[in-house]
């Protein structure tokens, strides 16, 4: 078993293509498990928002 790690865009049409040149009339199994990029959708944010957020006062900053 070998596995394959890449970054594809997937259109409109839903199609994903994946060349694999070293394998040729053959019957292969194939399973693909995908997750979807967030980095892509998020937006910076100011980090100035987070100051005070930690409610919990057992956290503590070390000098």
């Amino acid at each position: 078993m070998h596995s394959i790690k890449l970054e594809s865009y997937i259109g409109s049409d839903g199609l994903l293509t994946v060349h694999l040149p070293e394998i040729q009339d053959t019957d292969i199994e194939a399973v693909i498990v995908y997750q979807t990029t967030l980095y892509q959708d998020m937006e910076a944010v100011d980090i100035s928002q987070f100051y005070g957020c930690i409610q919990d006062d057992s956290f503590i900053r070390h000098p």
